[in-house]
């Protein structure tokens, strides 16, 4: 695995036991709700799901999604992801950018499609909302194509990390790192939860700039660039195995990460947006768990931050998105 933070990185192969997971991998008081879910479709399996955020440890959507994510993977590392960050204007692309582009926004869409049966699947009120943002920027992606302006890549951003982030969950499962999180405190109860809709009307979850968007994105943006030597680090090398400079870089990052989860917590809690607040909360939790593991790291427990910085990397491309 490579720990790098930005939205697309490093494309890695995973054997995990469900299938292949073609991933494309980067490091990077309790209240009750105040609203309940009524009058929700009734195939919705996790409209029940009405207590805080956890550690997920069974996800019976896994197998499946890894093979959509597969297939738009080979998609997308066909020249798309190479050339994403650098794509200007529609009435710029040159015919092989706009090849490339067009096949993967197909993809985007296809993949969306195939996805709202597990969005109904999920007994996991989050991994729902991940589908939902996997489906709803994945298909508004598509629609921005013919238009295209470079503040859409948010949409192609959000869309990456809502995949990226469910592969997370699933390959801490699949490993065992999701075993790690008994010594973390449970998540606060979520302060307002939005009855579940129908899937197949997925929307993104934020629309207009705010504030607590333009803070997220700069407290991620300034974590990143304090930590690029921890994001190079070979995640695979266990902590039996660290040299002393190793040791101390791991020993340094620790607080970082302690602060960067007590402020993605408190940008949730008072973003007044339950599927903001879910995603926030989930990063921090899946950090704290990371940090739980310390001088007993092995391999498998960088899932555990990798899943955190997804959920943190899917709200910042929203909120880039919605910036414009």
């Amino acid at each position: 695995m490579k720990w790098l933070l930005g939205a697309v990185a490093v494309l890695l192969v995973i054997a995990i036991a469900v299938g292949i997971a073609v991933i494309v991998m980067s490091r990077g008081g309790d209240s009750r709700p105040s609203a309940s879910p009524t009058g929700v479709p009734s195939d919705i399996a996790s409209a029940n799901d009405t207590g805080p955020v956890s550690i997920i440890t069974n996800e019976p959507t896994c197998a499946t999604f890894v093979g959509i994510n597969n297939s738009l993977a080979d998609l997308q590392t066909q020249g798309w992801g190479a050339q994403r960050k650098a794509l200007g204007p529609a009435s710029e692309w040159t015919p092989e950018q706009r090849s490339r582009v067009e096949a993967v926004a197909t993809g985007m869409r296809n993949a969306a499609n195939q996805s709202v049966a597990l969005a109904k699947q999920t007994p996991h009120r989050v991994v729902r909302e991940l589908y939902e943002q996997f489906i709803a920027n994945g298909r508004a992606y598509a629609d921005s194509v013919r238009d295209y302006v470079p503040a859409d890549d948010g949409l192609a951003s959000a869309n990456v990390n809502a995949s990226s982030a469910i592969i997370g969950i699933c390959n801490t499962i699949t490993f065992g790192s999701s075993n790690r999180g008994l010594g973390v405190d449970p998540a606060a109860s979520p302060t307002t939860i939005a009855a579940p809709q129908d899937p197949q009307k997925s929307l993104p979850f934020i629309t207009e700039p705010t504030s607590t968007c333009s803070e997220w994105v700069s407290r991620l943006d300034n974590f990143n660039s304090e930590t690029t030597a921890w994001a190079d680090a070979d995640p695979s090398v266990p902590a039996s195995e660290w040299t002393p400079e190793r040791r101390t870089l791991e020993v340094a990052t620790r607080p970082l990460l302690t602060a960067y989860a007590n402020d993605a917590q408190a940008a949730g809690r008072e973003s007044g947006n339950p599927a903001f607040e879910d995603f926030a909360l989930s990063s921090a939790l899946y950090l704290r768990t990371y940090l739980t593991v310390a001088d007993n790291y092995t391999g498998i427990d960088g899932w555990l931050s990798y899943t955190g910085f997804k959920f943190a990397n899917l709200v910042s491309g929203a909120c880039r998105a919605a910036a414009g």
